[in-house]
């Protein structure tokens, strides 16, 4: 035997061998793919109602979904609207701000002079009796003469300086003090 022909042998043998594996494999893999086939069969016939679910369920959204535009239309318009609103109360409140000012101003001025109109009258009292009144002098909620001030001492809230005013425990002597330097300053100016 010749060195070719044993290289042939070894061939077809060799081919023979690949052939049969070849075939093995094939018949392995059709069982697996029976099975996957099997499987996959199953898995359809599972998810088949879902989709049908969902395509029922896309087609009852239809409607809703044409009436999502309309939808955001209105709310932008309501937006619009509601910005606009908002708008208008801060002018409304810009005239109110304005006008509780003015009354606020207009309080102040009638409070001064109906104080400047209670001491022009309380001073012409004091100078036709030529002394202070009993209760003239007495701060509002006192209960006797002695809390009273001397009826020159008081000022008008709105002319009152900041601070604390104090009172003396003799007012009786301040009263007479000041009706003294009235008199005196009546007899000058006569």
């Amino acid at each position: 035997m010749d060195l070719l022909q044993l290289g042939l042998i070894v061939l077809v043998v060799a081919g023979i061998w690949a052939l049969v594996e070849l075939a093995l494999t094939i018949r392995k893999a059709r069982g697996t793919v029976e099975v996957l086939g099997r499987s996959a069969n199953d898995t359809i016939e599972q998810v088949q109602p879902v989709i049908a679910k969902l395509d029922g369920t896309m087609d009852d959204l239809q409607p809703a979904i044409k009436q999502v535009d309309p939808l955001v239309e209105k709310i932008g318009v309501a937006v619009v609207e509601a910005t606009q609103s908002v708008g208008k109360v801060n002018v409304i409140l810009d005239d109110v701000s304005h006008v509780s000012g003015t009354a606020a101003d207009v309080t102040g001025v009638v409070n001064q002079v109906a104080n400047n109109a209670a001491s022009s009258v309380n001073g012409v009292i004091n100078r036709i009796t030529g002394k202070a009144p009993a209760d003239a002098g007495r701060i509002a909620g006192g209960t006797d003469g002695a809390d009273a001030a001397p009826a020159a001492d008081f000022e008008a809230p709105s002319r009152r300086q900041a601070g604390y005013i104090t009172y003396d425990h003799d007012a009786g002597a301040d009263a007479a003090a000041h009706e003294d330097a009235s008199a005196q300053g009546d007899a000058e100016s006569k």
